[in-house]
């Protein structure tokens, strides 16, 4: 095969690897569907209320049409710039997404081991060509078709290509038998280790058609998307309704067609949150970039809300509670304690001998050459332990006196590893370490004194209480032991050598990020591979739990849903040499609780569980590509108080977007009544549809994105989870926008606008035109009063429940530029000469001012007493 495909056993050289990648391309496939920008632009169209809207731009100029002089046109072509500046910050934001998602791999570094030039160096997958030869091993994903010319205790998942979930034997090529060797790309390493000749890359891989599918899949609409079109849905037949009905009573009391066309359009205008659904998307979007700031990478903007009700977080410990920075901490060597921290010295101990030679040897990292001195890829434990021989006596000089023969990887089922060498005394020397209780077992000398003696039961249970001293104090635990065989290999009666105490410290930030989880009512489970004592002595030291119940694997094995269920329920739990395969059982029981579950995973197996949850968090640094593939979100360092951040910004969100549509919902009701009032009374038309369209396209579009970038308020992590069946727009929220600050707003803009009327000589009942000043004086000052109400309802709408007094003097860039913009615009169309026609307004009397600045007073302080109200008790005035 190496002959078929020109290359060698030294691998290929790198200029031959160029004049390849040249030839053959990139080892690049892609998932994601991407659609175009034409059609994303056009789906932007045919949403439900950007077609109701066209339709009345088309009936307003058909109306212009037949009436020239009425200023019909000018609204039809207002209503249909309405539409393309909706539609257009939608497209771009959606437009964002859409980029992020088609690039969302090149955040994931995908780098493998090749062998080019006669040695082992680490490449991007993409760098991958035909005649290269792969180094494998646990938790890799495959990146190229090929077949396997060495194998060891190699087991392949590759139920990502078949459906079928039996893992696949990896057998090393015997002469020309191909098929019996083959590997595919996407197969994950689930055990053991393999070199891999390279035989096809890219979309002429077995997932390469594979690929061409899933870019046909349609992904459903999240919860959060089915409910603001819920609302958008809600919120448009109530225009379409009340225009209707509006137009059918002006027949009733004699008014035109057109007059009654009119005033319909205005209300179905005034009704439609036109800037909503972009606002939504940006608040999203916006938040997902600060999370990807604060090293938490969202891969669905959506999942940036659902965090905010997560109530139970299943965590990983090693790497993402602690530093994962394992090292050789403590050594117990002929029966005596090494500090490898103080000042030491291994080299008369008559036991370093064999303990650097088994550390070296009985190990499966593969060292590469990075340019640094050395490199070592593998397991953090296997790491650990070559980094101390390295700094001891070199690994590869070591290694080089001993001729391997036979290895097999760590097996979780029996909790050891051992390898077979040949020494250059010609002996057959055998190296394991595992688990102590299992190497203890398997032990009957000791090497203590230079010497092998008899392990009796005293020395026995004085090595078992040091390994189990060392579990307590939260360190890891490994066991070394040897011997010399005559034949086959045999991992019984064993020499022991010593323990091996590696630490990996806990990280500095993660106890306060605890503290808020608890005050949050979010519950911390730690599942971890690792042994009980030392799971649960990194538990009790983060404060996550105080006496806790220990579940190992084989307990949890014996469980049923219902005793899972019940011990989830029971109390404190930490979870110990836990299968990453388990994890999904736990999920389950959890979601069988109705909890809403995050959880976190870096390994092959994580990935059903990753999926199964609410929120899947995979391991930047560590994950292997399946689990970062099967999560909504990666942690680019995996650290847990990122997480506990990602729960703050998924709340802050939500609360955000709530807010902002109680702040847009609110301007309805002061735009809305003087439709009503004008078809039901004798007075003038106090707004004009021109005007609403400034109010919810100029003055408050830019407010509304500023709510949706509030920081989260003091108080969002000492709230409860929010329950799954609450509603983002609620009966409450109506309540406050349509029943308190809305008819508030509506009672201020009215009193403005009779005040001036009368001032001016305006008797009830009277006919007055709309193009006479007093109407453009009366007119504009109902249109600043309802804009400066907005400045206090949305200095207002910062907080839910807290006083927002304080948020007086806190700086919101985006509400600033929005209350600048606002202002500059009434006093704009008040007092510009040639924007009064367009607007219907005029300058009014210097002591109207006095009450219009007034009115955003009244509106925060109605809204602070109203807060005061629901802190103390009255529930049913929050929102």
């Amino acid at each position: 095969m190496l002959k078929a495909l020109e290359c060698s056993e030294n691998g290929l050289s790198s200029v031959e690897a160029g004049q390849r990648k040249r030839r053959y391309g990139s080892n690049e496939i892609s998932f994601h569907r991407s659609r175009s920008a034409l059609r994303m632009l056009a789906e932007e169209f045919l949403a439900l209320f950007p077609l109701l809207l066209l339709a009345a731009s088309a009936l307003s100029f058909t109306a212009h049409w037949l009436s020239p002089s009425e200023g019909y046109g000018l609204i039809a072509a207002a209503l249909l710039v309405v539409v393309i500046l909706n539609t257009s910050v939608s497209f771009i934001q959606n437009y964002k997404v859409e980029k992020l998602m088609v690039s969302f791999l090149d955040y994931i570094p995908k780098q493998v081991v090749l062998l080019r030039d006669g040695e082992q160096v680490m490449l991007d997958a993409k760098d991958v060509v035909p005649g290269d030869i792969l180094f494998i091993q646990e938790g890799d994903k495959i990146s190229a078709d090929g077949v396997l010319l060495v194998a060891d205790g190699l087991l392949l998942d590759e139920s990502i290509l078949t459906g079928e979930s039996e893992p696949v034997d990896g057998v090393a090529v015997q002469e020309d038998i191909i098929p019996e060797c083959r590997v595919r790309s996407g197969a994950t390493v689930l055990n053991g280790h393999g070199t891999v000749l390279v035989t096809q890359i890219g979309r002429k891989t077995s997932i390469g058609a594979i690929s061409r599918l899933s870019q046909g899949v349609v992904q459903d609409l999240t919860p959060m998307q089915k409910e603001l079109k819920h609302f958008v849905r809600k919120i448009t037949w109530l225009a379409l309704g009340i225009g209707t009905l509006f137009f059918l009573i002006g027949f009733a009391i004699g008014n035109t067609f057109w007059t009654n066309l009119i005033f319909a359009i205005g209300i179905i205008v005034a009704n439609v949150p036109e800037g909503l659904l972009p606002t939504v998307t940006l608040a999203l979007t916006q938040s997902s970039m600060r999370m990807g700031r604060r090293n938490a990478l969202v891969k669905r903007i959506l999942s940036v809300e659902t965090l905010g009700s997560t109530t139970v977080i299943c965590t990983d410990k090693t790497g993402t509670l602690t530093r994962n920075r394992l090292h050789v901490e403590k050594l117990f060597l002929n029966f005596e304690e090494i500090d490898t921290a103080a000042t030491y010295s291994l080299a008369g101990n008559p036991a370093s001998r064999p303990l650097l030679e088994i550390m070296a040897l009985c190990n499966d990292i593969i060292p590469v050459e990075n340019g640094d001195g050395g490199h070592f890829k593998g397991d953090p434990t296997e790491i650990a332990m070559a980094e101390f021989v390295e700094r001891e006596s070199g690994f590869n000089s070591l290694r080089a006196h001993f001729e391997p023969l036979e290895q097999h990887a760590f097996d979780p089922q029996t909790k050891f590893m051992w390898s077979l060498h040949r020494t250059e005394g010609d002996s057959r020397y055998l190296t394991l370490k595992g688990a102590p209780e299992v190497v203890l077992a398997r032990c009957s000398g000791v090497h203590s004194g230079g010497e092998v003696h008899a392990l009796d039961e005293d020395r026995r249970r004085q090595l078992a209480d040091r390994a189990n001293h060392y579990a307590a104090e939260g360190l890891r635990v490994l066991s070394l032991a040897y011997r010399l065989v005559d034949g086959e290999a045999d991992t019984e009666e064993l020499v022991f050598v010593g323990h091996v105490a590696m630490v990996d410290p806990p990280r500095a930030e993660v106890p306060a990020a605890v503290v808020a989880c608890r005050s949050a009512g979010i519950r911390i489970i730690v599942i971890s591979g690792d042994k009980g004592e030392t799971v649960s002595y990194i538990a009790r030291k983060l404060g996550i739990v105080t006496t806790p119940k220990v579940i190992d694997g084989e307990a949890l094995s014996a469980m049923d849903m219902e005793e899972l269920v019940d011990t989830l329920r029971g109390g404190e739990v930490v979870f110990a040499r836990i299968a990453p395969e388990q994890k999904l059982d736990i999920v389950n029981a959890l979601k069988e609780m109705d909890e809403v579950v995050a959880v976190t995973g870096d390994g092959v197996n994580d990935a059903p569980a990753l999926k199964r949850a609410d929120i899947g968090i995979a391991m930047g640094l560590r994950g292997t590509d399946v689990a970062k593939e099967a999560s909504d979100i990666i942690l680019l360092d995996d650290n847990f108080a990122t997480i506990v951040k990602a729960v703050e910004q998924g709340r802050a969100v939500y609360d955000n977007i709530r807010k902002f549509i109680t702040y847009i919902l609110t301007s309805n009701i002061p735009e809305i009544l003087p439709f009503i009032a004008y078809v039901l009374f004798p007075i003038p038309l106090p707004i004009t549809v021109i005007q609403i369209l400034s109010i919810d396209l100029i003055t408050d579009i830019l407010p509304a994105i500023g709510l949706g970038n509030e920081p989260p308020e003091a108080d969002i992590m000492q709230r409860p989870p929010r329950p799954r069946d609450e509603r983002m727009v609620s009966l409450k929220m109506f309540i406050r926008s349509y029943g308190i600050i809305g008819p508030t707003e509506a009672a201020l803009s009215f009193a403005v606008f009779f005040l001036v009327l009368t001032q001016g000589g305006w008797p009830w009942g009277a006919p007055l035109a709309m193009d006479t000043l007093l109407h453009q004086q009366a007119s504009g000052a109902f249109l600043a009063t309802i804009i400066f109400s907005q400045i206090g309802n949305v200095m207002a709408c910062r907080t839910s429940r807290q006083s927002a007094a304080s948020y007086l003097l806190s700086v919101n860039r985006i509400i600033l530029i929005g209350i600048a913009v606002e202002i500059a615009f009434i006093l704009l169309v008040t007092y510009a000469p040639g924007l009064h026609h367009l607007f219907s307004t005029a300058p009014f009397s210097a002591w109207v001012w006095w009450l219009i600045l007034s009115a955003p007073l009244a509106i925060f302080a109605i809204e602070e007493g109203r807060k005061y109200l629901v802190r103390h008790g009255a529930g049913y005035l929050a929102d």
